[in-house]
């Protein structure tokens, strides 16, 4: 054995195993060397003496976590400044916070160049990820019995919300989906499920040939494996605003399943229309819609965009389940950011909400009007009450009657007034006094001791 290596997944809430740590596992077995995998902080590695130790990093707001379990690997190496390797989206979006606070190097951007890892390697991100490691942690990562692969890196579109265009600037192709699926097959074995996280496939000038490629793989819609149908998830979803009848029905060809979208704004409403439409006429019924909020929309755009999903599925007897995504920007650390048109309060409510709903949101008429409401001003009434209000709705409605009674005689000034005061004294020792009386008399179905303890 020419070195001992220790690759930690920091203990994130993701379901995707760490597909950059194992194609590092990949290299590094190349090389003969020895190498561990652990989540997190392992009190059993600790005292373990390791050539190199590699830590991932997902999201900025994870950083704080990612920084604990870098220190907590200090000891593990002669030089952590050189020896403790970490990458990954949140290290190379923020790298400066890692650094102030913790002994390691850096590596920026995608292991997509040669030398990135300072061994004269060849791209790390061409290697095929080890699969087997998967099975010295307890964590179960989903789908469970998947092939994992990327056909391109980059995207077509620079949405100033996303970190790709930082990530990943450059839109290319890069490795045949055949070979990824067949070397898979040939070191680990067959797998049932496909999941493909491109951040934008459809852009690419082949990809009807791609798409026949996976159907050839095994594929093709309707196909089963160890007698139960095969799934192909496009996990980082398709663009609406490509979908044409050609691509809506190349598609149809493989076993998709669902058909994952977005409609981050108002602004490709009718392509997303047009999309639901298109891939409706071609045989698919399924779909997931990550619907964002809390950026340059507000909250009223926020539930036409919501309701909109609940429309077009009575109109085109399809299902499409809301996935809401809170912004926030890529360079903050914590998650509290608000954004102009919206307040703590209601952001607050949303969460609420989504508590309810699992995070999801059902196209069911019936379920969307008691979450949401009916319309806009039942929305903004939900989002605006106490939490124990909007969770357990049923218990608390003699009290939300209350409540409304009081609230509605404020005016648009004395609402915003009590917006102000609930988002500063949030998190601290709450004060629930206040110079007008009408705002006071609100205030108080907001005190967690007239609240029910949950």
């Amino acid at each position: 054995m020419k070195s001992r290596i220790l690759i930690v997944e920091p203990n994130y809430r993701s379901k995707f195993p760490p597909l950059g740590l194992l194609r590092i596992s990949t290299f590094h077995k190349s090389l003969n060397d020895k190498v561990d995998f652990v989540i997190g902080c392992d009190e059993t590695r600790k005292s373990n003496n390791y050539d190199k130790v590699y830590v991932s990093s997902l999201f900025t707001y994870e950083l704080p976590k990612t920084v604990k379990t870098i220190n907590f690997y200090q000891k593990c190496v002669k030089n952590p400044q050189n020896d403790i390797i970490v990458g990954g989206i949140g290290a190379t979006l923020l790298p400066e916070y890692i650094r102030q606070r913790s002994k390691c190097k850096i590596v920026i951007g995608a292991l997509d160049q040669h030398n990135a890892l300072g061994y004269n390697e060849y791209p790390v991100s061409e290697l095929i990820p080890d699969y087997s490691i998967l099975k010295e942690v307890d964590k179960k990562y989903t789908p469970v019995d998947a092939y994992f692969a990327r056909v391109s890196v980059g995207c077509i579109r620079k949405c100033k919300f996303c970190a790709v265009p930082i990530l990943e600037p450059k839109f290319r192709y890069l490795q045949s989906i055949s070979y990824q699926i067949n070397e898979v097959i040939s070191q680990f074995g067959e797998k049932k499920d496909l999941v493909i996280l491109d951040n934008n496939i459809l852009a690419l000038k082949n990809i009807s040939d791609i798409i026949l490629e996976i159907s050839n793989l095994g594929f093709a819609r309707n196909t089963r494996f160890d007698n139960k149908l095969r799934n192909v998830d496009f996990n980082q979803g398709i663009d609406a605003r490509l979908i044409n009848r050609e691509i809506a029905q190349t598609l149809s060809k493989i076993c998709l399943y669902p058909v994952r979208l977005a409609v981050d704004n108002t602004s490709i409403i009718d392509k997303y229309k047009n999309a639901i439409k298109t891939l409706s006429d071609n045989g698919f019924s399924y779909y997931t819609t990550y619907v964002m909020f809390n950026f340059d929309d507000n909250p009223q755009d926020f539930y036409k965009r919501l309701k909109l999903n609940l429309e077009l599925s009575l109109i085109h007897n399809i299902r499409i389940t809301g996935f809401p995504m809170k912004f926030v920007p890529i360079d903050q650390v914590e998650r509290h950011h608000i954004s102009n048109n919206w307040n703590w309060r209601y952001l607050r409510g949303i969460q609420c909400i989504l508590v309810g709903t699992h995070g999801m949101v059902s196209p069911n008429p019936n379920f969307f009007e008691v979450a949401f409401g009916k319309n806009v001003n039942e929305f903004i009434e939900i989002i605006s009450m106490p939490d124990d209000y909007i969770i357990f709705r049923e218990k608390n409605k003699d009290k939300a009657k209350e409540w409304k009674g009081c609230f509605f005689k404020l005016n648009h000034s004395e609402k915003e007034d009590l917006f102000n005061h609930l988002s500063a004294n949030h998190g601290k020792q709450s004060n629930y006094k206040h110079p007008n009386k009408n705002i006071e008399k609100v205030l108080r179905f907001y005190d967690p001791k007239n609240e029910i303890n949950y």
